[in-house]
């Protein structure tokens, strides 16, 4: 299944809890291990981002991915497992490029990442001469990362 990022933008809450639900989703069953890991990265990146004093993230995206194999059942469904987030709205990118392999882990923990990319309208302060004062987090971007941490802790209690 491959979307662009116009198919996001115009997603209601419902819709990108479906979205979600999909992309988490193998084909057989939700792959339910992933909550955690994902979870973990989200919430890491927040605690990073409250901590910064002047930058901010305009039109930059959150990229998901996790490797399609599925440890503990040791099955592999073929589909490609990204996802790129932007704010509220999601589509797919051309190619996985984190090196991931399809061979089995020694732990049973999914192979998990959580990346910001696109940075080209970031800025902090003094940057080129920019007049703005950016004063404290981005916390239009910890909104939206608070907003997709209870989406995700939400499914989770739901799929138990």
């Amino acid at each position: 299944m491959c979307r662009n990022k116009y198919y996001g933008r115009g997603l209601s809450i419902e819709g990108f809890r479906n979205a979600l639900y999909q992309y988490l989703h193998n084909g057989i069953e939700l792959r339910k291990d992933l909550f955690e890991p994902v979870l973990a990265k989200l919430r890491s990146l927040k605690a990073v981002l409250e901590r910064q004093a002047s930058y901010r993230f305009y039109s930059s995206s959150l990229l998901i991915i996790y490797d399609g194999k599925d440890s503990r059942a040791g099955m592999f469904v073929e589909r490609r497992p990204e996802m790129r987030l932007k704010r509220v709205d999601s589509s797919l990118p051309e190619s996985l490029q984190d090196g991931s392999t399809t061979e089995p882990s020694s732990s049973a923990q999914p192979k998990v990442d959580v990346r910001m990319i696109d940075f080209a309208h970031s800025t902090f302060k003094g940057f080129r001469d920019d007049p703005t004062v950016h004063d404290g987090p981005d916390m239009g971007y910890v909104f939206g990362l608070e907003s997709l941490i209870n989406i995700m802790e939400q499914m989770r209690e739901e799929n138990q």
